[in-house]
């Protein structure tokens, strides 16, 4: 092994060991943070790194102003035992061949689709906290291996959500942030993003991928 790829195998390896560390329980307060902040950012809302605070008082994950956030996150995948696997790999291979994987495909996934599965991601929660549900703001973080957020896909259909008795809903799909419902006392970033009913992008910004 050359010693290039010596130091980059060990790089990926150290990223792979950190990015663990980051998914431990113990870490729970700052992924919350970390997704909220990344919301904000694909909605354009600025703000400063002391407003986002966790924890905090419950049932609120991350406070942000007048801002409530329950976060939940909506996966396909073991993220744990991903880059577990991806530690081990880094760490026994002479070269880089050995962990080159070929690109793999990813396909769309629509609203349509989409409202119903967070739906159901939401349920426990807004079974367990059940009034306090309309004083909290649902943000629910989708990371789906291999499939990626329809462009221009409508939102509709967020009867089951608006049941549940959230103020609001929104989720983020890197890198897109969507409010799906917000009611008239939710806080107004979230209510001016409701009214465009539309996904937000801004053309060349740099979001921050949550691990």
């Amino acid at each position: 092994m050359c010693h290039s790829d010596k130091e980059y195998l060990e790089k990926l390896r150290v990223h792979a060991t950190e990015t663990r560390t980051f998914l431990n329980n113990k870490m729970k307060p700052e992924r919350e943070r970390s997704v909220s902040r990344a919301f904000l950012r694909a909605l354009g809302v600025p703000f400063q790194e002391s407003e986002l605070i966790a924890p905090t008082v419950e049932p609120a994950d991350v406070a942000f102003r007048d801002t409530q956030f329950q976060i939940r996150d909506l996966l396909n995948h073991k993220r744990g035992a991903d880059w577990e696997e991806r530690e081990k790999k880094y760490g026994s291979a002479a070269s880089l061949d050995e962990v080159t994987e070929p690109g793999s495909s990813s396909t769309p996934i629509g609203m349509e689709t989409l409202i119903p599965e967070v739906a159901s991601a939401l349920y426990e929660k807004a079974q367990k906290y059940g009034r306090d549900c309309k004083r909290l703001d649902a943000l629910v973080y989708v990371d789906l291996k291999n499939r990626f957020l329809a462009p221009n896909s409508k939102v509709k259909n967020t009867e089951a959500l608006k049941q549940q008795g959230w103020r609001s809903v929104s989720l983020l799909f890197t890198p897109y942030g969507v409010v799906l419902f917000a009611a008239g006392d939710a806080p107004s970033f979230l209510r001016e993003a409701y009214v465009g009913s539309r996904l937000y992008l801004e053309p060349n910004q740099i979001l921050e991928i949550v691990s």
